[in-house]
């Protein structure tokens, strides 16, 4: 008979693994987001994508009639792209007719897509009720990218930007014409979207909590850049987040997750209100009144834990001298207008009204500075008349003195001028109108001309 041997090293290392894997408990999910995070226990966590939206260039076969289309960031870091959305109204507005929002998607700077559902739903919506081109950016993502990961991308696609305009501007003068100074840039290609459908003489940036946060720290380290012929008319931030304390635990902002985004955002042992993240830091390196800001948009909700820190920052950007609006929601939480949709019954009154005064500040500000271009036009027509008037007088004086049997002076001609009176006032009409337009062509190709916008 056989006996089997059993083999001592090989059962104590069974009852070894055993009393381990008893003393190590096993890992729980502390924090659930469907297709955006699942955070466990041990600070370990995962980014689920399986909620994501492809892109579609096609209006027909896009749910919501707006055509998106994917691109990479030329000049950016690896992994850095955007989600273009563009509204069907492109197709009856004409060319260059639609300003350009440039977009950050919030989620703590540690989660969240252009491609996420929420993200690409709130996007499509905003593009089609502004007829806005939406421009939306994946930026890396803590902990693997840590601030200010964010807001370097965030400059480099506002850079991308810039070029895109440069690169519309030689299609519509010369194609073959290279009005771009830096070698890399002149290598990139223009879009074909913003290249036919884009204005860039009206830019925005827009931001939702944590990118509302980035849409302050882009407009701050562009302050006083060239940026032409990219023009920022304004920005849009909906519920940024500048945090001057640990906020209270809610809903949408629990303490796990708020704990989370912090630590993995920040420098280690860095405190709330870290100056990498709220602007209003006594320690912060930017100063406001020193700043060169487009108007804002400051929206904010009242049930959200972030509302002082929102407030805060609207009442700093006013006593600093910048024009900031505020709009609040009441009754609602951080960031309820990219969780639900106008088909919420519950929400649907806040959401509109949220969107609408985004859309209307857009409005406003391109077309207030679009009338200001409109009256300096008509300002100098003006002048022009009112010269020619003066020299038509001086004119005809100057005959009256010579003719004195009063005949018709338009039909006689004075030593100083061998045409007759008419023809030297026109002459002279149309060199002025000369003079405005190539002033108005320098006043286009050189910022420091411009007045500012």
């Amino acid at each position: 008979m056989v006996v089997p041997i059993v083999c001592k090293q090989h059962e104590d290392h069974s009852q070894q693994e055993q009393q381990k894997s008893a003393m190590v408990p096993e890992k729980e999910v502390v924090e659930y987001r469907p297709g955006l995070l699942i955070l466990y226990s041990d600070g370990s966590f995962e980014r689920p994508s399986d909620l994501d939206v492809p892109a579609c260039a096609d209006f027909d076969n896009s749910p919501n009639g707006v055509a998106t289309r994917d691109v990479i960031i030329d000049g950016a870091q690896p992994g850095v792209w955007a989600r273009i959305f563009l509204p069907r109204a492109a197709l009856s507005l004409g060319r260059n007719s639609l300003p350009v929002v440039l977009h950050f998607h919030g989620g703590g700077f540690c989660i969240g897509s252009p491609s996420s559902a929420h993200i690409h739903r709130t996007c499509s919506r905003m593009a089609n009720n502004s007829s806005c081109i939406w421009i939306s950016l994946h930026y890396r993502l803590a902990p693997e990218h840590p601030l200010p990961a964010a807001y370097d991308d965030a400059f480099s696609a506002l850079l991308w930007l810039r070029t895109q305009a440069s690169l519309a501007m030689a299609q519509e003068r010369e194609p073959t014409v290279n009005i771009l100074n830096d070698d890399a840039a002149s290598e990139m290609k223009a879009d074909p979207w913003l290249s036919e459908y884009a204005d860039f003489s009206s830019c925005f940036l827009s931001g939702d909590s944590a990118g509302g946060t980035i849409v302050h720290f882009l407009a701050a380290r562009a302050s006083g850049e060239n940026l032409s012929p990219l023009q920022m008319k304004g920005m849009l931030l909906m519920h940024p987040a500048f945090p001057q304390e640990a906020p209270r635990s809610s809903m949408e902002l629990s303490n796990v997750k708020v704990s989370f985004f912090h630590r993995s955002a920040l420098p280690p042992g860095a405190p709330f209100g870290h100056p990498l993240m709220n602007p209003l830091h006594p320690e912060s390196p930017i100063d406001l009144s020193l700043l060169t800001l487009p108007p804002a948009l400051v929206a904010v909700a009242s049930n959200d834990p972030l509302l002082p820190g929102d407030v805060a920052y609207f009442q700093a950007l006013r006593r600093a001298g910048h024009e900031a609006h505020f709009f609040e929601s009441q009754g609602m939480g951080h960031c309820f207008h990219t969780r639900y949709d106008e088909s919420s019954a519950a929400f649907a009154g806040s959401i509109n009204a949220l969107e609408g005064a985004m859309v209307s500040f857009i409005q406003r500000n391109r077309i207030a500075q679009g009338d200001a271009r409109v009256r300096v036009s008509a300002d100098a027509k003006r002048s022009t008349e009112i010269r020619t008037q003066l020299l038509k007088r001086e004119l005809l004086g100057i005959r009256s003195r010579r003719n004195p049997a009063n005949k018709s002076p338009e039909t006689l001609s004075c030593k100083a001028c061998p045409d007759s009176v008419e023809t030297a006032i026109l002459t002279f009409t149309f060199h002025l109108q000369i003079l405005h337009i190539f002033e108005h062509h320098i006043r286009k190709a050189s910022p420091r001309i411009c007045s500012p916008c």
